[in-house]
């Protein structure tokens, strides 16, 4: 369902929104954020300019969709890779590795997820990233015997790492981002490791 942003035109028939919303994710890893045009996206899905409008109440509005969706798949990619891992740390540090293969995956998609006009336009991205480092929380208080504060401050600083590797892959400085996502991912995952080791008052296989 598209996000119930201030703004937002009625919705109805989902199955234009969805295609709306994908291919939005298809011309912001084209061309960037700002050379996103909802007119463009309603000629690749051959509706009318102002069919958009019936679903989504502006161009933000349309985009903001677009990031919620790409904040679903993260969590549901983040979710599928701790499915079977016991140990907090670990699930603490395979956070790290998800984001990269998230950028690496939705390139300009992913972006948006940090577009200033976007969070504004939608307050719903900020919650949705907001409840994507909530799933982190139980883990981070296993680790972290000192309260809320020192178990917050290592979720600040996982989001900074994972942010920085995911960054330098979409930059190109570890080579092509499709050749070497998995190696990216794996070096997030370590230093992930070592930064929640140096957090953590609980032994790693605790």
């Amino acid at each position: 369902m598209a996000p119930t942003c201030k703004g937002r035109a009625t919705y109805h028939h989902g199955d234009l929104a969805a295609a709306l919303v994908r291919v939005t994710l298809e011309i912001v890893d084209e061309v960037g954020v700002r050379g996103f045009s909802v007119a463009e996206a309603a000629r690749r899905t051959r509706v009318s300019p102002g069919a958009p409008y019936r679903h989504f109440a502006d161009r933000d509005a349309l985009l903001a969709a677009a990031a919620l969706e790409v904040s679903r798949r993260l969590r549901a990619g983040y979710l599928e890779a701790v499915a079977t891992v016991e140990s907090p740390q670990e699930r603490l540090a395979t956070m790290a590795g998800s984001v990269v293969r998230a950028a690496a995956r939705f390139r300009g998609g992913y972006e948006l997820l940090y577009a200033p006009d976007v969070r504004t336009a939608c307050p719903e991205v900020l919650t949705a990233k907001r409840e994507f480092v909530d799933l982190l929380l139980p883990s981070a208080f296993e680790v972290v015997a000192e309260g809320r504060g020192a178990a917050v401050a290592l979720l600040e600083a996982l989001q900074a790492l994972a942010r920085g590797y995911a960054t330098l892959l979409l930059d190109g400085v570890f080579g092509d981002p499709d050749e070497v996502v998995e190696d990216v991912a794996a070096r997030a995952t370590r230093s992930a490791r070592a930064l929640v080791a140096g957090y953590s008052t609980t032994p790693a296989d605790g």
